[in-house]
């Protein structure tokens, strides 16, 4: 049977949005032509790790994000993200992580300390509520948001770059606690007609904090080291553990929005 990539990504998407519970075989094969056989062998072959394994980690990482940009409590947090009781959490967490749910929440800052120690300009910080987009959109693993890595997947589209009313990248991690090589980026974009291995999909909607890049996309972590640096001083607001988009308005401004926790 020939791989229909968009199937699949239909798929995973359906996996990480549903992350916090257990996605059966007969979903999967439900929304496939597929036998959960035949795609697990599939998804392995992409991802290098099992279904289960993949949301076991997105189990953590999610709670870990909850851990260090909520107030939440920690009997919230395992419920929140698909545990029932706080010891089989407590215990999940400290086997991936090597370090307790609280003690977890404790070193907060020790987690940025190396990332944002250089100093950096001062930000413009705007609250802002924005509705949700429609867009094309395309993942990919880039290790450590690999500045190559997201360019390639640009090129494919870059011919018809012209055509579309806007561009956006979706940074779904925390490269602080997600593993380099386990790193996504999406690239998305509005546009009338559909593009080939790209899944239609929405982003934004909410309340975010936004701030702006202002030069080469190269030299886009020094923005967001002024932007942790700002965060962690004031502690204005709380963080959500959503997807954090970029919005390329022209070659040298790039617009960010973190979703807020409300």
């Amino acid at each position: 049977m020939q791989t229909n990539f968009n199937e699949i990504q239909e798929i995973i998407d359906h996996i990480e949005l549903n992350f916090d519970r257990e996605v059966t075989a007969h979903e999967i094969e439900s929304m496939s032509h597929y036998s959960y056989r035949n795609f697990q062998r599939i998804f392995f072959k992409l991802f290098n790790e099992t279904i289960s394994g993949f949301q076991k980690r997105l189990r953590l990482e999610n709670a870990y994000k909850k851990l260090i940009y909520t107030e939440d409590n920690l009997s919230e947090i395992a419920w929140q993200v698909g545990y029932f009781n706080i010891q089989s959490f407590s215990k999940a967490f400290k086997n991936q992580y090597s370090v307790s749910p609280a003690e977890a929440r404790k070193q907060k800052f020790d987690i940025f300390k190396e990332f944002i120690e250089d100093r950096g300009s001062d930000l413009k910080i705007e609250i802002k509520y924005k509705d949700a987009v429609s867009v094309y959109c395309k993942f990919i693993k880039a290790k450590d948001y690999n500045n190559q890595e997201i360019d390639a997947l640009w090129k494919e589209i870059e011919p018809d770059a012209e055509i579309f009313d806007a561009a956006y990248g979706v940074i779904r991690d925390q490269p602080l606690i997600t593993s380099h090589s386990n790193c996504r980026y999406g690239a998305a974009v509005k546009s009338d007609e559909a593009i080939a291995g790209f899944s239609k999909s929405e982003i934004l909607g909410g309340k975010y904090v936004k701030f702006t890049h202002y030069g080469s996309y190269d030299d886009v972590l020094e923005t967001y080291r002024s932007f942790y640096r700002f965060w962690l001083a004031g502690k204005q607001f709380l963080l959500n553990n959503s997807d954090v988009i970029e919005e390329y308005e022209e070659p040298e401004v790039t617009h960010i929005y973190f979703p807020l926790y409300e």
